[in-house]
């Protein structure tokens, strides 16, 4: 794994970065709320996926898996081989649904019949899409849902679900669940994850490929996701103080592929 040493304004940054992205409605609020349906958008950071099956097994609410066949599948399918648990578990040719689900149901015990798949969504866009499609097949309403991603991707899955299922009767209540926000510190010089490796993503420079490529997507101008560009999301603020930490990054990274590339990410 390729290991990484920032000066300590630029973890600074990073830290604040993913704590903006990794918007979370839900954690203050879940010894209150019984979801009517659990959403987890297929990515490769494990312990999100975790949190969503404990989240399942406690509540016995529905869980619906979205993801085909993607720019994130053979992430995911290393972050499975690389798990101390999980590795022993066949991949090749599932999409990552079919690999979540596959993990919810050896090790957490969930049934199938608790598990709706979406499996042909290959993009943000999509799982809100056809997650949609597939509650109004089934004639499900839920009021309220919880919706858990990738950290570094949650907001913009928030905006993405909030734009594709406007209009839904009768309206249901996306609470966005990033599970754990991840966070660096400086050790020994080198840059590394706080918590238990359990908590981790998947490597450090996936992670800061993430937060870097997410900022200007979130942009509302014509390079970004946004009504005034792809048109992909609604319009999302973006704290002045965010920009000030994303334009710091930007200058000390530069275009370094092995921080910005974002072409074979999704």
């Amino acid at each position: 794994m390729k290991e990484f040493s920032f000066p300590e304004n630029i973890v600074k940054c990073i830290n604040e970065i993913i704590r903006f992205l990794a918007v979370d409605d839900f954690s203050s609020v879940q010894d209150d709320i019984v979801p009517d349906l659990i959403i987890l958008a297929g990515n490769d950071f494990l312990p999100g996926a975790e949190g969503a099956f404990r989240l399942a097994k406690r509540t016995g609410a529905p869980l619906l898996i979205s993801g085909g066949v993607g720019h994130a599948t053979a992430f995911l399918q290393q972050a499975v081989a690389r798990n101390a648990r999980y590795h022993m578990l066949e991949t090749a040719g599932l999409s990552e649904a079919e690999i979540l689900q596959s993990i919810a149901t050896t090790f957490w015990g969930l049934p199938t019949s608790q598990i709706l798949l979406e499996t042909r969504a290959t993009n943000g866009g999509e799982n809100g899409q056809f997650t949609r499609k597939l509650l109004e097949e089934r004639h499900m309403t839920p009021k309220t849902a919880v919706l858990v991603q990738d950290p570094a991707m949650q907001r913009r899955a928030a905006a993405t679900f909030q734009q594709t299922w406007q209009g839904m009767e009768p309206a249901c209540r996306i609470l966005s669940w990033p599970v754990i926000v991840p966070q660096l510190v400086l050790k020994n010089g080198m840059v590394i994850f706080s918590g238990p490796e359990a908590d981790h993503p998947t490597s450090l420079e996936r992670f800061l490929s993430l937060v870097m490529g997410e900022i200007p997507r979130l942009r509302d101008d014509e390079n970004g996701y946004g009504p005034n560009g792809k048109g992909f999301i609604p319009h999302v603020d973006i704290p002045a103080s965010v920009e000030t930490d994303f334009s710091t990054l930007f200058t000390y990274f530069g275009n370094g592929k092995e921080i910005t590339d974002r072409s074979k990410l999704k």
